[in-house]
């Protein structure tokens, strides 16, 4: 059974004509670890608070463990969240933990202070007070809270903003190092294409309120992108290709996976360049780095 599943999610704020979030649906399985991508408005965060429950749906369901999030109280104790960094800036990180905790009625897990602080590297600044702290230290507290508790859910919005190589690294070390010990499922909101793909199982991508997660990044693929003007003879031609050789066309792009040899490869790109359809060739990756940083 899926540990979140998403139906028909859709967000409408008051006075606006559009959804900030429409019909998405998707799940997340035991030990998932997915990135939430998109440009900046595309609706991101608003998934997210929604799954945090910081924010109402205007429509469609949320279900965690097969439960309606939004019909039970405090269904959310097993999940960890870091949308947006949250602690007192004048105690102490342990004091932080430890106040987190007693909040939250959860002081079962004081003793899991210090390994999560030596996770994040804030061990020996465990005295000190964040309000001192660079940026990515500030991070990493926040992370403290949202990991201390052994949660099943970590819901993590834009951690590597702000962060420098070392600080990303860094980051991306402590998930992947949490997600081996812990089997925790994570949806995690980055524009970091490059270091997600070493941590994340798979992606959603969201634009305009809209998600898509039927994309597999572990497959090898080539992007042909098209020139924009196409005469009847032209779209014949690609029609042909795509019917013989199973490939897959949209908005102007042709994808070649792996799955074709290249005897089928040197054809395809031949008929094309032949007939100058070739606009741009990208690798999958590339292809969705530009698709999610251009404006």
């Amino acid at each position: 059974m899926a540990v979140i599943e998403v139906k028909n999610l859709g967000k409408k704020y008051k006075g606006n004509s559009f959804y900030s979030l429409k019909d998405a649906n998707f799940i997340i399985e035991e030990g998932d670890i997915v990135g939430l991508v998109g440009k900046n408005g595309s609706g991101k965060s608003t998934l997210l608070k929604i799954l945090s429950k910081s924010q109402m749906p205007t429509e469609g369901n949320v279900f965690f463990n097969g439960k309606d999030i939004f019909k039970k109280d405090n269904i959310l104790k097993d999940f960890g969240i870091m949308i947006e960094p949250v602690f007192f800036p004048q105690i102490s990180v342990e004091e932080n933990l430890k106040l987190y905790l007693k909040i939250h009625k959860k002081e079962q897990y004081l003793d899991n202070i210090e390994k999560t602080l030596r996770l994040v590297g804030l061990w020996e600044a465990k005295d000190r007070k964040p309000v001192a702290f660079s940026f990515g230290m500030k991070q990493r507290t926040a992370l403290a809270l949202a990991l201390i508790t052994e949660p099943k859910v970590v819901l993590l919005d834009e951690p590597f903003v702000g962060l420098d190589p070392i600080g990303v690294k860094n980051l991306l070390e402590i998930l992947k190092k949490w997600s081996e010990l812990n089997k925790t499922s994570m949806l995690i909101s980055s524009h970091q294409l490059a270091e997600l793909e070493g941590l994340c199982t798979r992606y959603i991508f969201i634009e305009s309120g809209v998600t898509n997660d039927n994309i597999n990044t572990k497959q090898n693929s080539m992007m042909i992108e098209l020139n924009d003007c196409l005469s009847d003879e032209n779209r014949y031609l690609i029609e042909e290709l795509i019917n013989h050789y199973g490939l897959d066309y949209n908005e102007n792009n042709i994808e070649i996976t792996n799955s074709i040899n290249n005897q089928e490869l040197n054809d395809i790109l031949g008929q094309l360049a032949a007939a100058s359809l070739i606009k741009n060739v990208l690798s999958k990756k590339d292809s969705l780095e530009r698709l999610f940083v251009e404006e």
